[in-house]
C-alpha cells in the first residue's frame, strides 16, 4: 500500500505519543483519520491539529481491552467513511515488577490492552476489509521488547504475543486475502509524554484495580542517545509500509540501540543450539565489542 491520499486510517491510542505521530503523518498524506482512545481530551487536541492540516477526522472513544468497544469502533468507522484502508493497533500500557510481583490485575490490564486490544482490532476489521475488496494495510505496534528476551515482564510478554500474532496473520492473509498486508512495528525509545513522565499517567479502568506500586519512569530524553521524535518514528513506520515490510523498527533504532541486531541474532542462535542465554543479558544500548 503506497497511495494514501483520500484513504481512511483508524488509529488506536491516537491522542498522544507514537499514535499521535502516526495520526499527524496520516494527515500529511491526505488521509481521513479516525482517532480512538480512552481519554477524550488528548484525542480532541490531536483532532484539532489534524484539522489544521486539512484532514477530516472522527473521534471514537474506546477501551481496546473491551471487545465490544473495538467492534463499535469498526462499525462507526465504516458507517462514517464506508471503508478503512489503514488500521493501526497502537494502544499500549505497561507496569513494572517481576513476573511474580505483578498482580493478576496488572497482567489482565497489560494483556487486555497490548495483546487482546490488537486481537480484537484484527477480528473486527479484517472481515470488513475482506468484504471491502481493495488494498488495505494493518499495523500492529509491538516494541523491541517483543523481539528480544530478558526484559519488562508483562509488557514484554504482551509484545512478544503481538509479534507472533502478526506473523501468523502475514501467512494467513497472504493465502486468503492478499489485498490485505500487515506490518508489526517494533520501536525503541521515542520522545513521548510517557517517556518524560515520572509516573505512568495512562488511565487504568477501575475493573483492573489499583497498581500494587506506582511505576517510576526515568527521563529517557536525557539518558538515551538518538531518541526519536514522534515524527521520526512515524516516518520510519511509513517507510517500512511503503517497502512492504512485515518487520519494521530494527533499522530505525539501530543508532539508539547499537547491539539490537546482534541481540536478536544471539537469541535465535540460543534457541537453535538449545543454549541458555547469558546472565545478565548483553547491553543493547552500547556498541558491540566484536570486531
Amino acid at each position: 500500500m503506497k497511495d494514501f491520499k483520500g484513504k481512511v486510517a483508524v488509529i488506536t491510542g491516537a491522542g498522544r505519543g507514537i499514535g499521535r505521530g502516526i495520526a499527524l503523518r496520516c494527515a500529511q498524506e491526505g488521509m481521513k483519520v479516525v482517532l480512538s482512545g480512552i481519554r477524550l481530551e488528548p484525542l480532541t487536541k490531536t483532532a484539532s491539529d489534524l484539522e489544521a492540516l486539512g484532514a477530516e477526522t472522527l473521534i471514537v472513544q474506546a477501551d481496546v481491552s473491551l471487545e465490544e468497544d473495538v467492534e463499535n469502533l469498526a462499525r462507526i468507522s465504516y458507517e462514517a467513511f464506508g471503508a478503512v484502508h489503514l488500521l493501526v493497533n497502537n494502544a499500549g500500557v505497561g507496569t513494572p515488577g517481576n513476573v511474580w510481583e505483578c498482580s493478576m490485575n496488572d497482567w489482565h490490564w497489560v494483556m487486555g490492552v497490548n495483546f487482546y486490544g490488537v486481537l480484537y482490532g484484527v477480528r473486527a476489521f479484517i472481515p470488513r476489509m475482506i468484504e471491502q475488496g481493495n488494498a488495505c494495510h494493518i499495523v500492529n505496534v509491538a516494541s523491541v521488547a517483543g523481539i528480544i528476551d530478558g526484559y519488562f515482564s508483562a509488557y514484554s510478554t504482551s509484545k512478544h504475543a503481538v509479534v507472533g500474532l502478526s506473523e501468523t496473520l502475514y501467512y494467513q492473509l497472504a493465502a486468503t486475502a492478499p489485498h490485505i498486508s500487515i506490518s508489526v512495528y517494533c520501536p525503541g525509545y521515542v520522545d513521548t509524554e510517557l517517556s518524560q513522565a515520572g509516573s505512568d499517567e495512562r488511565p487504568r479502568p477501575v475493573r483492573f484495580g489499583k497498581k500494587v506500586k506506582d511505576e517510576q519512569r526515568n527521563t529517557t530524553s536525557t539518558s538515551i542517545a538518538n531518541i526519536l521524535s514522534i515524527e521520526e518514528s512515524a516516518n520510519a513506520l511509513f517507510e517500512g509500509i511503503n517497502a512492504g515490510k512485515l518487520y519494521i523498527g530494527v533499522d530505525a533504532f539501530s543508532e539508539q540501540m547499537p547491539r539490537l541486531a546482534e541481540f536478536i541474532r544471539q537469541r535465535a542462535e540460543n534457541i537453535v543450539n538449545e543454549q541458555n542465554p547469558a546472565i545478565p543479558p548483553m547491553n543493547i544500548m552500547v556498541a558491540s565489542d566484536k570486531q
